[in-house]
């Protein structure tokens, strides 16, 4: 059962003259606390961790899959409008940076394609897009920052799904795309804390 109401954790900096405000989105089968984790990535930031809205065993997942990787597209369109009115509704002053880890990876990119000009931009680990080739629009990002990070010793998400979405950001997507290769598994990588951090800081000043 999908979920209509937003639940949401909110990690304010304690830096009034913080400049980002980031929403973060979990993997399958985590929770809004899975944002706690991910914190040292955004430096000087305000975050907002949503929940799922779906029940995924003792967690919570972003949309149905087809397949590892792929969505149920009617699934995918359905939360992620959901999630783009939750996010909408709370949305202050500044256009929040996205930022999910795998299957959050997926919704939050799926939130910019679909309303690129909601966000200021996005932050992929350990994920892809949740669609088919046919299915990603020609300059669908144009423009945007996207920070692509893969953990070389990743085995959850399918290899061609990691290429599809390389390939897809250097080019037809027209994305101001730069790529974070790291030694890494299919988990949260704090290690790359610095790199993130670097990468906000020239993106988003």
């Amino acid at each position: 059962m999908s979920r209509n109401n937003a639940i949401v954790m909110r990690y304010d900096s304690p830096d009034i003259q913080a400049r980002r405000d980031i929403v973060y989105l979990h993997g399958r089968g985590g929770t809004e606390r899975e944002g706690g984790f991910a914190l040292p990535l955004f430096g000087r930031a305000n975050v907002r961790s949503y929940r799922g809205p779906l029940s995924q065993g003792a967690g919570f997942a972003w949309f149905e899959n087809a397949g590892i990787g792929v969505a149920l597209p009617e699934s995918l369109s359905g939360e992620t409008a959901k999630v783009g009115d939750w996010i909408a509704a709370d949305t202050g002053r500044r256009l929040p940076w996205l930022c999910g880890f795998s299957n959050g990876a997926a919704m939050a990119a799926s939130l910019l394609l679909a309303k690129p000009g909601a966000y200021s931009g996005l932050i992929m680990i350990a994920g892809c897009f949740a669609v088919e080739d046919g299915d990603l629009p020609e300059n669908g990002l144009a423009d945007k920052p996207v920070l692509f990070c893969r953990g070389s010793f990743d085995n959850v998400i399918p290899r061609w799904k990691f290429e599809q979405a390389e390939a897809y950001l250097a080019g037809p997507s027209g994305a101001r795309a730069s790529f974070l290769p790291y030694e890494g598994g299919h988990e949260l990588p704090l290690p790359i804390k610095a790199a993130v951090q670097a990468w906000l800081g020239a993106e988003a000043g």
